[in-house]
């Protein structure tokens, strides 16, 4: 047997803790001697103070972790129980790290207010375009990145697949509003060459379709290196809603991102674009 301060240097339990445990009986010692009063445990109670220790963590209270106990779980229901609450810590990590970005973006945001880069807007009509495109309804705006580079993944494969020229790529956000849930997304490339598309049919994947001309667009030019930051777009469509609000525009279209370049050769370039007219 081991004596308690033993005990706790063997289970890396403070003795504080094993002597609560034995005060509220969820963990008694093996023997107590009536002379001295000190406890001693046997090695066999470390599987036990283990499952204790293993359902604290998962956050069940020193109660319930009695009555559990009771019931004589089984290791593979314990394993069970640890690898579904192991699940749940990683996505609450990973949503607490997406939040921290969030965070920090904003905070970038409001300490560059003072010295916002100025951006150009431009007046101009959009020609048609032919496009190969996928919709999608994206559930949460944390699968944007995922199902959106999915999405030009499969459309730069058909095109390669069918001799298409690629033109730039272009995201357009359907939803009336901003939202984060059900966000009905269409990511596309526009194809250089019309006529290629002559003999070639929509599948089931990608649709090939026509995009209607606009008369007018607000438009700026985003070469800040803004996918390297979260919200790295914010600062553009703010200076978009100026230069439209200050200039007796609306807005009468979906907003679209064009982006050229790539960011493998660091020169990814977007153009935002907002259809307008007179108010």
């Amino acid at each position: 047997m081991f004596r308690i301060g033993e005990f706790s240097q063997i289970s890396k339990v403070t003795i504080d803790t094993l002597r609560h445990y034995d005060a509220i009986g969820l963990l008694k010692p093996a023997n107590v001697d009536p002379f001295t009063g000190y406890r001693y445990y046997t090695a066999r109670q470390l599987m036990v103070l283990h499952r204790i220790l293993a359902l604290k963590e998962i956050g069940f209270p020193l109660e319930e972790i009695a009555r559990i106990l009771q019931e004589k779980l089984t290791n593979d229901q314990l394993r069970g129980m640890l690898k579904a609450q192991l699940v749940k810590a990683e996505s609450d990590l990973e949503a607490a790290q997406v939040r921290r970005e969030r965070i920090q973006a904003r905070l970038d945001y409001l300490n560059s207010e003072d010295d916002m880069p100025a951006y150009e807007v431009t007046l101009k009509p959009v020609e048609q375009h032919t496009i190969a495109a996928i919709r999608e309804v994206v559930p949460t705006i944390e699968q944007m990145p995922s199902r959106c580079s999915e999405m030009f993944d499969t459309i730069a494969q058909w095109m390669q697949a069918h001799n298409l020229p690629f033109g730039p790529s272009i995201t357009i956000y359907h939803n009336e509003g901003f939202t984060r849930e059900n966000i009905d997304t269409e990511c596309a490339f526009i194809i250089l060459d019309s006529k290629a598309t002559e003999t070639i049919t929509s599948d089931t994947s990608v649709n090939v379709r026509q995009m209607e001309i606009i008369p007018l667009v607000a438009s700026t030019i985003v070469t800040d290196g803004f996918y390297k930051k979260v919200d790295g777009l914010t600062p553009a469509y703010t200076a978009l809603a100026q230069w439209i609000e200050d200039n007796g525009y609306r807005i009468v279209g979906p907003p679209r991102e064009l982006f050229y370049g790539s960011v493998q050769n660091d020169d990814l370039t977007a153009e935002i674009q907002f259809p307008v007219g007179k108010v």
